[in-house]
């Protein structure tokens, strides 16, 4: 880790390569398994509303666009 004082006279640190590199993964991953999860619920919502059917009423398809 590097020290520099910035313009106003405060310190700050620049960390090595490696770790901004690990958080940098760690959001994509959370990234990833959030995207995932999302599409998992849309395809749940997908048979959900198939199973609704052409029958169900404007009013009980609403509860799924919540």
């Amino acid at each position: 880790m590097f020290e520099q004082i910035d313009h106003r006279g405060k310190r700050f640190t620049i960390s090595d390569e490696n770790s901004v590199d690990d958080v940098a993964r760690e959001r994509c991953r959370r990234a990833e398994l959030l995207e995932r999860q999302a599409q998992g619920e849309n395809r749940e919502l997908e048979r959900a509303k198939a199973v609704a059917g052409s029958d169900s009423t404007v009013s009980d398809s609403g509860v799924f666009d919540r």
